[in-house]
Order: structure tokens, then C-alpha cells, then sequence
């Protein structure tokens, strides 16, 4: 009668080893049945072959976390503006999260586009935008634009050489009020428009008599760089018997455009004295 006995196997103390030799192998029993794995095997079956690192900047925070021989996957946190959420397949979605308001015109457009867009913010006629630091400053600017040239008791003949071409008056004006930003003026009775094209009112009031003669037929006129752009005005004139007259314009001024008043004798050559006069600008 065969008797079946169950042998076991004896190892003997190993010598402490800190690394796998090279082509070492492992053993193992399945199934009754004693087998040997190399190790190159063994780490294949287990699917930990290569290493883990980490790449990008350096100086960045790392999702891995290295630790010695532990190795911590860092956990995502959402913050102001910012949302994390796992994708239904499995990615890790990060979105920002803003809210704009529905009153009045956003500054943030587009807001649930991949790239939202800030709008800038621009001053209009009255109005000054300017960035200061982390602020931006809004204040309501010079919206009335003025120039005035006056003068008074002129007794500076103005020369007419023909009936038939105003000139400019002659005398020394008065600088008044000018808005700095957009206008600049001269004794000669020149007002200079300085600023961006816009449209202006222009007002021309003289007082006007004559050198000698009669009912002298005296017109005035607004000139804008030299050229004839009011309505004439006239009035009969006798000397020692001023009479005024007045007239204006409504034109577009651009940037160097310059305005001023000029005569023009109707009747003969006899010369023309501007004794007040006044031109403004608006």
C-alpha cells in the first residue's frame, strides 16, 4: 500500500540584500506546481515599470508631491472666480466663474466664452477717464469751449484799396477768456482754434465809422483762415457817426483753423475805422 506524505521545503537564512541583482528571479507556487519569474517579468506583470517625475517649471506648484518613497497627488481647490468640477468622462474641468449683472452694459462681455472679454472704458464729450493705480477715475471735464478778443476806442484806420475785397480790421485788440485747451488768441484779433475738429458758434459785433465821406455802404465779415465765411452785414456809415454792426457763423473748426473780422468799404476807398469790436467764440 503507497502512502502519499507531504514534503516541505526548507530555506536557509538569506544574506540581507538592499537591491534586485541583476537577472535575479523569483519563485512562487501555483497550482501545486513550483515556478520561477524573472524580475523584469515580475515588474512587467505588475505594470510599474519606469519612473515617476515631474516636469514644467520648477519654480510652480506640482500636482506630484514627492516625498521620499511616497508619492501624494495633490488635490485641486477651487478659489475666487475659478471652478473645479469632474468631467463626465473623468477629466478634471477648470472654468472661471464670473457673474455679471443685467443692469446697465457689463464690463465683462461674452461671459460664458472660452476667453471673456473686459471691455475698455472711454471718456465722451464732457467726460475724463483716467487709470490711477488700481482705480479708474471717472470726472466730468470742460464741455464748453470759449474764446473772446474785445477792443475799444480804436482809432486806427483800417486801409481800403477796393470796393470790391474786404480786409482785415486794423487795431490792437484785447485778449479775453480762452479755454486754454482749445483755443489760443492774439492782439492782432486772431482766435485760433487748437483743439479737435468741432463745430463752433462764431459772434462778430464792431462799431464802425469812416476815415471821411458820407453814407458809406460799411460791411463786416468773418474770416476763417483768410476766407470769407459769414453772412455780409452792412450799414450806412457817415464819419463821425458810427454805427455798428453785427454777424455771426456756425461752421466746423479743425485743429489750426484760425477766425477773424474783416471790412469792407461798399461805396468808395475811404478807410474804415473799427472804433469797438468784439469776436467770440463758442
Amino acid at each position: 500500500m503507497m502512502i502519499e506524505r507531504g514534503y516541505g521545503v526548507k530555506q536557509s537564512q538569506f544574506v540581507e540584500q538592499t537591491s534586485i541583482i541583476a537577472g535575479s528571479s523569483f519563485g512562487f507556487f501555483a497550482a501545486g506546481y513550483n515556478y520561477q519569474i524573472t524580475y523584469d517579468n515580475f515588474l512587467n506583470g505588475l505594470g510599474v515599470t519606469g519612473t515617476i517625475s515631474q516636469v514644467g517649471d520648477v519654480t510652480g506648484v506640482a500636482v506630484l508631491d514627492i516625498q521620499g518613497t511616497n508619492n501624494f497627488i495633490r488635490n485641486l481647490e477651487q478659489g475666487s472666480g475659478i471652478s473645479i468640477n469632474l468631467n463626465p468622462s473623468g477629466g478634471i474641468g477648470i472654468k472661471h466663474n464670473f457673474t455679471t449683472n443685467s443692469v446697465g452694459e457689463p464690463i465683462l462681455q461674452n461671459a460664458g466664452s472660452a476667453s471673456p472679454t473686459f471691455v475698455s472704458i472711454e471718456g465722451g464729450e464732457g467726460i475724463n477717464v483716467e487709470t490711477t493705480g488700481q482705480r479708474i477715475v471717472i470726472t466730468s471735464a470742460q464741455i464748453i469751449s470759449f474764446a473772446t478778443v474785445t477792443m475799444a476806442a480804436n482809432a486806427t484806420e483800417t486801409v481800403i484799396a477796393s470796393t470790391a475785397t474786404p480786409v482785415l480790421v486794423a487795431g490792437t485788440f484785447v485778449v479775453g477768456d480762452v479755454s486754454a485747451d482749445d483755443f489760443t488768441a492774439t492782439t492782432g484779433g486772431r482766435i485760433t482754434h487748437i483743439g479737435p475738429q468741432a463745430r463752433h458758434v462764431i459772434n462778430a459785433l464792431v462799431t464802425l465809422d469812416v476815415a471821411s465821406g458820407n453814407n458809406q455802404l460799411i460791411s463786416v465779415f468773418i474770416a476763417k483762415n483768410g476766407a470769407i465765411i459769414s453772412t455780409k452785414m452792412t450799414e450806412s456809415v457817415s464819419a463821425g457817426l458810427p454805427n455798428s454792426v453785427a454777424t455771426f457763423a456756425n461752421i466746423v473748426l479743425d485743429t489750426d483753423d484760425f477766425i477773424e473780422i474783416f471790412v469792407r468799404n461798399e461805396s468808395t476807398t475811404n478807410n474804415v475805422i473799427a472804433v469797438n469790436a468784439v469776436l467770440s467764440v463758442l
